[in-house]
């Protein structure tokens, strides 16, 4: 069994962006598994920062099945929620 199938995967959300004539245009939201620093990957790409969101949630939560991983009970991505982060 490799290190990476036996450990919790973490994710990042980030803006597709383009640029044209000093404007930056947001045309979608993917997420990168950046479990392993040096080899990030992109997992999926979305029209909308929440379903990006919701994919990175599914993704991590579905790794923590995973034997070995760790809980990932404290990862959120919502700045706006005064709960990032906690137990819930």
């Amino acid at each position: 069994m490799t290190k990476e199938a036996t450990m919790t995967r973490t994710v990042r959300v980030e803006p597709i962006k383009e640029e044209r004539d000093d404007v930056i245009l947001v045309s979608g939201w993917r997420v990168v598994d950046v479990t392993e620093e040096n080899a990030p990957q992109e997992v999926s790409r979305h029209d909308t920062e929440p379903e990006a969101i919701d994919a990175a949630r599914a993704y991590e939560r579905d790794s923590t099945v995973e034997p070995g991983s760790e809980p990932d009970d404290t990862q959120d991505y919502d700045a706006d929620d005064p709960n990032v982060g906690k137990f819930r």
